[in-house]
């Protein structure tokens, strides 16, 4: 076309030109004009994108520092918990502490006190020991070196002495000289006794053998003294008191010769207190176990006389009955 364009020559040449380039041009503006609007377009998609990415940079840093507040509230949360815990736990092992401490005092304190105890225990022991030992010697002392009866004021003390805190050989000794100490006294007193009781001196045979059988004798000489003391109460009209002593010969010693004699007084003294049906059933065995003995009369006239005490009535209708007769003292000793 150039060739042809270059063949054309004068103002139609011009013309053609100008026709040539106008389309041309026109295209390039209209290509221009699209590249603007697209460029445009561009422009404000770019600016649109500009603008959701700041608006979504701004929400995430907002959310950033939502997250960061959450985070320093959290960590400040963590934080004080774990200070919490810390404390919590420096208390907890503190108390602890403090407990195993105060625990292992008072077990400090309690054995103290339990050992205190102890000591003080074998304190008042050994002193207790030594008083009693003392006490004994002093016992001993009496029962030893005093004359005559007065000695006997050492077995009253050995009554009193509290025996638990001395040693075997110690009560051995104590006991075996109270043993002689009453055995040579009361051998004595009850001969004494049985003397006065031959006088007929009944004050002495009570002040005598009171003592005597309060020194706890054997078996034979109790039973002995238990006959003389309660004849001596019987002839002093102490009724009461004659009463258990001429019992327990009665029933003591069934072999003796004066065991007649002391049923005869045993009935007298129960009629006197008044127990009468005793009196009968004790002048009956009497009757019936000596039928020939020397007191058989007075036994017979007991019984009668016990009768009619406890029968009035009939003894009012028979005033000419003689009483019975008081029995005679006996001056023979048990057994003889």
């Amino acid at each position: 076309m150039r060739e042809s364009a270059e063949i054309i020559s004068g103002p139609n040449r011009k013309m053609s030109m100008v026709a040539e380039q106008k389309p041309e041009v026109e295209k390039e503006l209209g290509e221009i004009r699209k590249e603007v609007i697209e460029a445009r377009n561009l422009v404000i998609k770019t600016d649109n994108l500009l603008k959701n990415l700041h608006a979504e940079l701004k929400l995430v840093g907002k959310r950033q520092e939502d997250f960061q507040k959450r985070q320093w509230i959290s960590s400040g949360v963590a934080y004080a918990l774990f200070a919490i815990l810390c404390i919590g736990a420096a208390v907890g092992i503190s108390s602890a502490r403090t407990s195993t401490a105060t625990g292992e005092r008072e077990r400090l304190e309690k054995t103290v006190a339990e050992l205190t105890t102890q000591a003080e225990k074998q304190r008042a022991e050994l002193t207790a020991s030594q008083n009693a030992e003392r006490s004994a010697a002093e016992v001993y002392k009496l029962m030893t070196t005093l004359p005559g009866d007065e000695r006997l004021k050492g077995i009253d003390a050995l009554v009193k002495l509290d025996t638990s805190r001395l040693s075997s050989l110690e009560k051995q000794a104590l006991n075996d000289r109270a043993v002689a100490l009453r055995r040579e006294v009361g051998d004595s007193a009850f001969e004494r006794g049985k003397a006065a009781f031959r006088r007929n001196d009944m004050p002495t045979v009570v002040s005598e053998l009171s003592r005597f059988l309060a020194m706890n004798p054997g078996e034979s000489d109790g039973l002995d003294a238990s006959f003389f003391l309660g004849t001596a109460y019987n002839s002093l009209k102490k009724h009461e008191q004659a009463v258990p002593l001429l019992t327990r010969f009665v029933e003591g010693d069934k072999k003796s010769k004066t065991r007649d004699y002391a049923m005869l007084l045993l009935a007298q003294s129960l009629q006197e207190t008044n127990q009468l049906q005793k009196a009968a059933d004790t002048v009956r065995d009497a009757i019936g176990t000596y039928p020939n003995s020397e007191f058989a009369s007075q036994m017979r006239g007991r019984l009668a006389n016990i009768k009619r005490a406890m029968n009035p009535d009939a003894a009012a209708a028979a005033p000419g009955a003689a009483p019975a007769a008081a029995p005679a003292t006996a001056g023979a000793a048990p057994g003889q």
